[in-house]
């Protein structure tokens, strides 16, 4: 562990047979898991708002070189193992459902990227062509119309590969790190 990582090892525990960083969240019932107003099975149930908005809290807060693992404590007695089976295919099959979206996202923006690039890049074209000619045809304005539409163009397209994506690679890796994340359940002994 590096010095300067040191700070998120006193807020989050190590797991000593693993090595892994825990992220431990505390439940009254498996339910609380996954968002009350979905009532399709654990397995395909989407996972409670704010249970998502913690945990990737937590992962942007412990760095990427270090794996997670998610801790589930309940109090005594309702240990069930057929229902945390289906909790961790729950969990797991909602970040694969968000990996899919944000990978949605990327190709959409990848290919307005290609386009902004390639329209600013034909208007640019156009301007430069125009501007050797022995005979000007283009109007001064037309000209700075294309000449401007090209730059905005072209920056739209930095702006999607560079900002906008680099989001949406943050999130990838988000969840895909708590997908892959291990689960372990256990009870609360006082």
């Amino acid at each position: 562990m590096k010095k300067k990582d040191k700070i998120f090892t006193e807020i989050y525990k190590i797991n000593e047979s693993t090595n892994l960083c825990i992220i431990e969240i505390g439940i009254d019932q498996y339910a609380d898991i996954f968002n009350k107003w979905d009532s399709a099975p654990f397995k395909r149930r989407e996972v409670n708002p704010e249970l998502e908005q913690y945990l990737e809290r937590c992962s942007d807060e412990i760095p990427f070189r270090y794996p997670i693992e998610l801790h589930f404590t309940f109090p005594e007695g309702i240990k069930d193992t057929q229902k945390e089976d289906k909790s961790r295919d729950g969990i797991k099959n909602h970040f694969t459902f968000r990996i899919y979206i944000v990978k949605r996202k990327l190709n959409r923006n990848n290919r307005r990227t290609l386009y902004c690039a390639l329209a600013g890049s034909f208007f640019l074209g156009i301007v430069a062509i125009w501007k050797f000619t022995p005979e000007r045809v283009l109007p001064s304005i037309i000209e700075q119309g294309l000449l401007i539409g090209g730059w905005v163009f072209l920056w739209e397209a930095v702006s999607l590969l560079f900002f906008v994506n680099y989001e949406l690679y943050h999130s990838y890796r988000t969840y895909k790190r708590l997908r892959n994340a291990p689960i372990i359940f256990r009870e609360l002994s006082y």
